[in-house]
């Protein structure tokens, strides 16, 4: 016997080795066949004696509520004894065995049974009833399991969250668990706790709401203290994350608190705090404290907004607020928000935070700069095409292709930040949606008069003579992430000058020579081609018979739409045919279907054209 380094096979030895030993003395005593002896002297033994029992190390450890469950392999020394003619024989022999024990334990060990008892075999499968945990006794949890442990918890305490969207009553389900929540006191004097929740009985020292005086107040096993702050500093949203905080613990953390108090006499005191734990790099080990902080942590808003019917709430907002066809998609993002914050009682944070895990990647852009940032990354295409318009810089940088207008923002155009889908649609990666401040541009707003308003669409040009704000880009609020993009081309343009990338070249060429090289550069058949300019077969033929006259500029713009092709092809398409495009208004609204809609299909570059008034291109009938 000894000491060991980990709780679980301390606590074993210290608190169950006695009724193991009775248990394993017995089954020695009463199956002395049932033992190992193929390196016994005696092979059929007529009695067996438990004389010593080491614990080798504990295994399968599980917790489930008040219960430790652990199979622990022990090396016995065993007494064989045979009746012979010449007498009786006896044999000194070593046998492993595994013992399975359930312990029920709250501040004390209140009792301890041994299931089962049978010859240690390595590498029996793991069992499967209850929570694993670790030999310190914290459950073993990892991030892909999070959402069915929030589940597991619901369909035991309010199973009604995972059939329809409705709000967690946490403060009922922690009576309904046993638990005393007292509010009205400060825990500190400088709010650095939210809460608390307190595994043995004894005192806490709280102070007055005023900070004045500070006093001892009794508390029992189970009692959750919040502070008086944490509403009025903060709202209810953090009263119910602090409570789902505390109450997570008490489910799954009490077993730790009560082997510390059973072997050591330690109190344990679990706190929220208003700041995120440091956790460890890769490179770093996790202490037992910071592992059970970060599944509170994460599962506090599990519980109040359960995965799936979450989704539900979330996708019947969305509808409701029509937000895919919204011009205003964060203004309307920041209503759905506070609606579900007002729905589930949590705070508007929370809420992002959760969109974002659950798969609403943009959220990223709401709670990256909300209340944070005077500037704004999220634009409309009008706003855009405003700005570029009216601002040079902002329509240099467009035309360059450096930068995408992709959902509604201005992302470096790198495959880093933008994906290619198999339908030809261009995406934010996952990396771009958290990292937004690193890849996309920022704008302020400013405020437009009514003279000023001659770039507007149509439609919102009409409307009542007013004032209106707009976004308006500055490439001093930009420095860092234009810094990135024109490394990152340089990066690019060396890449493909080492491979070799053969570009296409307008040399000796006429426009509908080089269109139909780049048709077929694509692999697009007729009907392919028709179908992304909207053009007629005659066009087509055209390009494929390289017809002497040119097309006209209109023509080349569609083409240029639906074989998505940058700036500095459209113009040698352009150049080639006799044209260019002009400083019109129309022209400017024909370049920005290029630059600023690049990878967008030419349905929906015509219905930007048409709020503006302008004839959409092709010549085909649209569905």
């Amino acid at each position: 016997m000894g000491t060991y380094n980990n709780e679980i096979e301390q606590f074993i030895y210290n608190i169950c080795y006695h009724p193991m030993w009775e248990a394993a003395y017995s089954y020695i005593a009463e199956h002395p066949y049932a033992l190992n002896l193929t390196y016994s002297k005696i092979q059929s033994p007529d009695s067996a004696l438990l004389e010593d029992m080491i614990l080798e190390f504990s295994k399968n450890i599980r917790i489930n509520e008040d219960a430790l469950l652990f199979d622990a392999v022990v090396s016995c020394t065993i007494i064989l004894t045979e009746e012979r003619i010449s007498g009786t024989a006896s044999h000194e022999t070593s046998q492993w065995l595994i013992i399975s024990c359930k312990a029920k334990v709250s501040d004390k060990l209140d009792s301890v049974a041994v299931t089962d008892i049978s010859n240690y075999n390595p590498g029996k499968d793991k069992k499967k009833d209850g929570q694993a945990v670790s030999k310190n006794i914290v459950p073993i949890l990892y991030k892909k399991d999070l959402d069915n442990e929030a589940e597991e918890f619901l369909k035991k305490y309010f199973p009604v969250a995972l059939e329809k969207p409705t709000p967690v009553p946490i403060s009922e389900i922690a009576e309904k668990m046993g638990l005393e929540i007292i509010q009205g006191n400060r825990i500190t004097d400088d709010f650095s706790i939210f809460g608390e929740v307190y595994f043995t009985a004894g005192q806490a020292e709280v102070y007055d709401l005023f900070k004045i005086s500070k006093n001892k107040i009794d508390v029992h096993r189970g009692t959750i203290l919040v502070d008086a702050y944490t509403f009025w500093e903060r709202n209810l949203g953090c009263v119910n994350n602090t409570i789902a905080h505390e109450v997570y613990h008490w489910y799954k953390h009490r077993m730790y608190a009560a082997i510390k108090y059973i072997l050591y006499g330690k109190d344990f005191v679990a706190c929220r705090c208003p700041s995120s734990m440091a956790y460890p790099s890769k490179s770093e080990s996790w202490t037992d404290i910071q592992r059970m902080e970060w599944q509170a942590n994460n599962m506090a808003p599990r519980i109040l907004m359960p995965i799936s019917t979450f989704r539900v709430k979330v996708n019947d907002l969305y509808q409701e607020y029509d937000y895919q066809n919204s011009e205003l998609k964060p203004q309307v993002l920041t209503c759905i928000a506070e609606e579900l914050a007002k729905f589930y009682g949590v705070s508007k944070q929370s809420v992002l935070i959760r969109m974002m895990e659950v798969g609403y990647k943009e959220a990223s852009s709401i709670y990256q700069y909300n209340e944070k940032d005077k500037r704004h990354i999220y634009v409309s295409k009008s706003d855009a095409f405003y700005e570029y318009c009216a601002n040079k810089e902002f329509r240099k940088l467009v035309d360059s292709g450096n930068f995408r207008y992709v959902d509604g923002y201005f992302v470096i155009n790198d495959e880093t930040f933008l994906h290619l889908d198999d339908n030809g649609i261009y995406t934010l990666t996952d990396y771009a949606w958290a990292n937004l401040d690193e890849c996309a541009l920022k704008f302020a707003w400013q405020t437009l008069h009514p003279e000023d308003q001659r770039y507007l669409p149509f439609e919102i040009f009409h409307r009542k003579n007013t004032d209106k704000q707009i976004s308006q880009y500055d490439a001093s609020d930009n420095v860092t992430v234009l810094a990135l993009s024109e490394d990152l081309l340089a990066k690019r343009n060396e890449f493909e000058c080492e491979k070799g990338h053969a570009k296409l070249t307008s040399i000796n060429k006429t426009c509908w020579e080089l269109i139909y090289e780049l048709i077929r550069e694509r692999g697009m058949s007729k009907t392919h081609f028709c179908n992304a300019t909207l053009l007629g077969e005659e066009v087509y033929r055209k390009a494929e018979k390289n017809i002497t006259t040119n097309p006209e500029l209109r023509t080349i713009v569609a083409i240029a739409c639906g074989l998505d092709l940058d700036i500095t092809t459209t113009e040698k398409l352009l150049q080639l045919a006799g044209h260019a495009f002009n400083d019109s208004d129309e022209h400017r609204a024909l370049k920005f279907c290029i630059t600023g809609l690049f990878g967008y299909s030419i349905e929906e570059r015509n219905t930007f054209l048409e709020s503006y008034g302008y004839k959409p291109l092709g010549s085909k009938e649209r569905a």
